[in-house]
């Protein structure tokens, strides 16, 4: 019996497969036949109704090659199909067609892989855990910054000091070309950061009432006209302000907000500032534990997949862009870059974050991790608890109860659940690691990024 499909394969470097399906005899004269029908119905052909004319005639007419140019794209989609089943694929995403023939009938066309991801010995990864102290310096610091926020500035009788504010009427000139002449002036002073090499020095010392004259050079570096010319400063200090933080006294901690006196303001701090350096040490420790299992992980994806991860960071920034007002090309705009640029820059990003969940993915394959439905069902009513009001509930209960919500939520929880057995390996904690499976040859994509 002639063979309908002729099939040939041959990997290519990127993850892909360059695939030929070529029709035989048998299967090209259906598809002309059926091609020769359709064309009956829609064309004038003399001599016969729409849909009659005989097979023969119409191929006559028309001709093999636009026969089949009548049904080429639904054609190559049944046999792609075929081929795909009968030499068991498994693709990711759309193939390209790179060539049609009618004679013999063939299409070629580049298939894009599923990743694939072997893990190695990711058990015997050591990572240390992290160890998370708040010393009574961070909360002093964390007091004095309190205090700075809640700082006022009061007129002194002494001279300035860096770090005063200073009143000042001040003319300055260029050849007897005035380039400044204000009044009631206030300038902070700021050692080694005015807008000329000794500016803001140039007052230290002075009192309220006294005048003060004094050269500076603009620097031959300088981006203005004048540079490497001397500007004389005429100048007399009005008066001078220093600044005037609060007693850290218990008035002051009850000012901040719901603390009973300094004590409690301290204790509360200490449990704050400890919670953000866990949460912030655990990010980093997930993200190292990430990056060991893909440094020793052999991964493999076709260029579409890392093309996947880009457009999906272009859409988080996209977002991220309207929830300010602005629209992404505008925003582009002002970096001096456009959107193909802009994706170019994020590609080690996205590569990161591609590798990260496929080593993810393949992990909680590995490791047997399943998320319960009653898990699911407990998180999405957890959810929906933070409803601000009624609507907000029911709102939030539709989206996430709906299949694709509950599907996002489960994957969310395989995800979290990975990351605590990972940390467990990697920390040398978990004594009721599941035997290794066979590794399988595909990864299917866990929804949440470890970067």
């Amino acid at each position: 019996m002639t063979e309908a499909l002729t099939i040939t394969t041959s990997p290519r470097d990127d993850h892909q497969l360059d695939i030929t399906i070529q029709l035989g005899p048998e299967r090209t004269e259906q598809a002309l036949h059926r091609a020769a029908k359709l064309v009956a119905k829609r064309a004038k052909i003399p001599g016969f109704r729409p849909g009659k004319a005989p097979y023969a005639t119409v191929l006559r007419l028309f001709g093999q090659k636009a026969l089949l140019g009548e049904i080429v794209d639904d054609l190559g989609q049944e046999v792609f199909k075929e081929a795909l089943e009968q030499e068991k694929i498994d693709t990711y995403g759309q193939a390209s067609l790179k060539d049609v023939q009618t004679d013999p009938v063939s299409f070629k066309l580049v298939v894009p892989l599923r990743p694939s991801v072997e893990l190695g010995d990711y058990r015997s990864l050591r990572l240390a855990a992290p160890e998370i102290k708040v010393e009574e310096a961070d909360v002093e610091a964390a007091l004095e910054l309190a205090r700075g926020n809640r700082m006022t500035w009061q007129v002194v009788e002494r001279a300035a000091e860096i770090g005063d504010t200073v009143v000042v009427d001040i003319v300055g000139t260029v050849d007897e070309t005035p380039i400044m002449d204000n009044h009631d002036w206030e300038l902070v002073l700021r050692a080694e950061s005015g807008w000329l090499p000794g500016f803001d020095e140039a007052f230290v010392g002075m009192s309220a009432e006294e005048e003060r004259s004094f050269t500076l050079t603009y620097p031959e570096d300088s981006a203005s006209r004048y540079k490497g010319q001397q500007v004389n400063f005429q100048t007399t200090l009005k008066s001078v302000k220093a600044r005037v933080l609060p007693e850290a006294d218990d008035e002051f901690a009850r000012s901040l907000g719901d603390f009973a006196d300094v004590a409690d303001w301290r204790a509360k701090t200490t449990a704050r500032l400890t919670d953000e350096r866990t949460a912030e040490a655990e990010r980093e420790f997930e993200n190292s534990a990430v990056k060991a299992l893909v440094e020793q992980a052999a991964i493999t994806y076709p260029p579409s997949a890392l093309d996947d991860a880009v457009h999906e960071m272009l859409h988080d920034t996209e977002r991220q862009i309207g929830q300010a007002g602005y629209k992404l090309d505008d925003y582009l705009r002002l970096q001096g870059m456009t959107t193909e640029q802009y994706a170019e820059k994020l590609r080690p990003a996205a590569e990161q974050r591609l590798k990260g969940r496929l080593v993810l993915s393949k992990l909680a394959e590995q490791e047997q991790i399943v998320v319960a439905p009653e898990e699911t069902q407990a998180e999405l009513d957890r959810m929906v608890s933070q409803g601000e009001d009624e609507a907000r509930t029911k709102t939030l209960r539709d989206v996430f109860g709906s299949p694709a919500g509950l599907t996002l939520i489960e994957a969310d929880l395989r995800t979290k659940k990975t990351m605590q057995r990972l940390r467990a390996i990697v920390t040398g904690q978990d004594s009721e690691l599941v035997p290794d499976v066979a590794p399988a040859s595909d990864v299917e994509p866990v929804a949440e990024s470890a970067s």
